[in-house]
């Protein structure tokens, strides 16, 4: 399920859904290219975590912003 997408630059989106593996389900943020008119084409370039870390990496990115503001 498609949660959201963010323009990583004019050739590649990152996407975040959650998908369900063997009735587990999963966190994903992957790197898709945009190939053909708009079309997505998944990269290698992805990281998935359980719903339970959700928390741990939302505060994790807020560090990261604090750090780089």
């Amino acid at each position: 399920m498609l949660v959201g997408k963010i323009n990583r630059n004019s050739r590649e989106r990152l996407m975040v859904t959650i998908v369900d593996v063997k009735g587990a389900q999963f966190v994903n943020l992957g790197v898709y290219k945009i190939i053909n008119d708009g079309e997505l084409s998944p990269t290698n370039e992805n990281v998935s975590f359980t719903p339970d870390k959700i928390e741990l990496v939302i505060d994790l990115l807020r560090e990261a912003q604090r750090k780089t503001a």
